[in-house]
């Protein structure tokens, strides 16, 4: 049987006064290990549907935080240039390949985004202001590697809601995925009603003087609305609607008998 090759386009995570004694040494910089989880939500017709219940239900992920008093660096934590997932089930292997190596800096002094995409081949840039984000802290409290962090909720325009925990002892005001704009360094948080996740595994506090971070260079500058007529119009081109827009992570997924 021939391979089925598919492509699935993932929606990323855009992917935004409280003190406290906190028990936990409070890093100036380092980095933090997330795992990101993505709920797959993929629908097959015709004839593939027969490999639909062998298809992977969620794809989980290492990303890094390096964070340092001004800026933040979200990036992958397997420095290749594909990650593979391999499932089998129902008498078929599947191989799921995650292209591409993203980077999300932020620079906290200038509230600026860069955003390095890759998105078929190509490297892009897209540079914009931190979104203003309206939260609202709800009180509710629980331990994050032995940290007392704090939830705190946000519903946008669209009704789309981001629950964030927080630790307000961080004197980094960051957080994966660019969640930010809370008092303190975001250690856990979830959209789209737990279909995106992120939890932090561990902190590695910099050794010696504070660690630097570089802002991404490589690529084409682009607005977002311009990366998101770029992605439309390959979607388009390759017969497979794009409801989302923009900002994606594209998954390849082969079905072999």
């Amino acid at each position: 049987m021939k391979p089925m090759v598919m492509l699935i386009a993932l929606m990323a995570a855009p992917v935004l006064a409280y003190g406290q004694e906190n028990a936990a040494e409070v890093p100036v910089s380092g980095k933090i290990f997330f795992e990101e989880n993505i709920k797959l939500e993929i629908k097959l017709e015709g004839d593939a549907m027969q490999f639909q219940d062998a298809l992977p239900k969620e794809r989980k992920a290492e990303k890094i935080l390096w964070f340092t008093a001004g800026a933040t660096l979200y990036e992958d934590g397997i420095s290749k240039d594909e990650a593979m997932d391999d499932t089998e089930g129902g008498g078929v292997k599947i191989r799921m390949v995650v292209s591409g190596q993203n980077k999300l800096y932020t620079d906290l002094k200038n509230n600026k985004i860069t955003d390095q995409r890759d998105f078929m081949n190509r490297t892009f840039l897209v540079e914009r202001e931190v979104p203003a984000i309206s939260w609202k802290v709800t009180g509710e409290q629980k331990i994050i590697l032995g940290r007392q962090c704090f939830e705190a909720v946000s519903i946008d325009t669209s009704g789309k809601k981001t629950t964030a925990w927080f630790d307000p002892s961080f004197p980094v005001k960051g957080g994966p995925a660019g969640i930010c704009g809370l008092p303190g360094m975001v250690l856990a948080a979830e959209m789209n009603e737990g279909k995106t996740a992120w939890m932090a595994k561990s902190i590695e506090p910099a050794a010696g003087r504070e660690l630097k971070i570089h802002k991404p260079k490589e690529g084409r500058k682009v607005t977002e609305q311009e990366f998101r007529k770029i992605v439309d119009e390959k979607m388009k081109e390759m017969g497979i609607g794009n409801e989302g827009g923009g900002g994606m992570n594209h998954v390849v997924i082969s079905i072999r008998k």
